[in-house]
């Protein structure tokens, strides 16, 4: 309320340790506008809110000042995809779950479950089935994420059935994450395991078998070679 250079204000902030960092490496401030600037991105995941002190001076002589506490409150963004727990996802093709073939409407195949660290609407899941062998054969609850059977399974249903569940958050712009998952339709684990076998695996398999074959005729046929020569020179040499 006093003029000229009384009246003259300038800002200042009043540092202290925020995360084991100076508060200045995070904010500044205009000394003549008194505006607050972020010097680094913020990461709600990390920091949600924290509170500065700043410092009102005038040019008087004796210097007149006054402090205020500022909230900052950090709004979150949706800078995480969504993460599937379950089923867990491996290198190798797995069957995940084995529908009966008497397994009527509405049978529970498995559930997908996953989490975003986000919060908020950034944070509401979603499900939906993106790939089936046979979409006429199974859903994907829309929240919940649970896949379940639409119509009955009949004997015509191929036992090997391979689904894609695109899971999405609700941000803007949307962040996503995908699940695929092996489904059996069979009675009997031989038949599982005859469909669901892994042709890399059995490849390799008959690779090593290969090799120990041609290993196993190569030192026989060196054998067989010494057990000659070892012969030919005891007649020499009785001879």
């Amino acid at each position: 309320m006093d003029w000229g250079q009384n009246a003259k204000i300038s800002y200042f902030l009043i540092d202290r340790d925020l995360n084991g960092a100076p508060l200045a490496s995070y904010i500044s401030i205009n000394s003549e506008s008194g505006v607050i600037y972020s010097e680094k991105s913020f990461d709600y995941e990390q920091l949600k809110s924290f509170k500065m002190q700043v410092k009102a001076q005038d040019g008087g002589s004796p210097l007149l000042s006054n402090n205020v506490t500022v909230n900052i409150i950090i709004k979150d963004e949706n800078d995480n995809a969504p993460q599937v727990l379950y089923p867990v996802q491996t290198g190798a093709s797995v069957v995940a779950e084995i529908v009966p073939r008497a397994a009527d409407v509405g049978y529970l195949v498995t559930k997908v479950v996953a989490v975003d660290v986000d919060s908020g609407q950034n944070a509401w899941l979603s499900y939906k089935l993106q790939k089936a062998t046979d979409r006429a054969l199974f859903e994907v609850g829309l929240q919940n994420g649970e896949i379940r059977t639409v119509r009955q399974v009949t004997d015509k249903d191929a036992v090997k059935q391979k689904l894609t569940v695109v899971v999405e958050d609700n941000g803007q712009p949307s962040r996503s994450a995908v699940v695929s998952i092996n489904v059996a339709v069979a009675d009997s684990f031989p038949e599982v395991l005859s469909e669901f076998t892994d042709f890399t695996l059995e490849k390799q398999y008959n690779d090593s078998l290969t090799f120990y074959l041609i290993l196993a005729l190569a030192v026989v046929s060196l054998l067989f070679i010494v057990s000659i020569i070892s012969i030919i020179s005891v007649k020499i040499y009785r001879w």
